[in-house]
């Protein structure tokens, strides 16, 4: 797949294209709990992705611009002697969606961790009613492990959930390395 994006830390600089996605209300339809009304409450999460001190953050912008178009990354949930155990979570503006930029974002972020960032397992989830987050999930080579009924408050409703992992076996024998050598 040829590269469509990049993924960096995020910057300050990035504040203004943060907030204009965060508090975008159809943008953040899924994610209500983090949505941001103030642009202080966006520069809190930026400051917290810039520290990178209970995960890792990254801005998503377009090969060959440094354009904001949406935030990717994961939480540390749980360490282990093998490894850490984090939660995934992502988001981007509307009018880049159906590109499959979240979908190439995810994968990258998932290499990163596996390989470079000693994570041994990635967790993450959406509403079932989410087609297109199911979507990138399942193309980025996650498994759905759990169907959560009308387990989620949102929108007024109780509603389903699908938690979905890859642990970094899963990843490397999809990758087709050779984990003896």
């Amino acid at each position: 797949m040829p590269e469509t994006v990049i993924l960096r830390d995020y910057k300050k600089t990035d504040l203004h294209e943060m907030h204009r996605l965060w508090s975008d209300a159809a943008a953040m339809y899924w994610l209500d709990d983090i949505y941001c009304s103030t642009v202080e409450k966006t520069e809190k999460y930026l400051n917290i992705g810039i520290a990178n001190a209970d995960g890792h953050y990254f801005t998503i912008t377009e090969k060959n611009a440094d354009n904001f178009i949406g935030s990717i990354g994961y939480t540390i949930s749980g360490e282990t002697p093998f490894g850490k155990i984090v939660h995934m979570g992502y988001m981007l503006l509307p009018e880049y969606h159906g590109r499959g930029y979240m979908t190439e974002a995810t994968k990258a972020v998932i290499r990163f961790a596996f390989e470079k960032d000693g994570v041994l397992r990635i967790t993450t989830g959406c509403h079932a009613e989410n087609i297109a987050s199911r979507k990138v999930i399942e193309k980025s080579g996650f498994r759905k492990e759990a169907e959560k009924i009308r387990a989620v408050y949102h929108d007024g409703e109780m509603k389903d959930r699908f938690e979905y992992a890859i642990n970094r076996e899963d990843f490397y024998d999809k990758e087709g390395y050779d984990r003896r050598v």
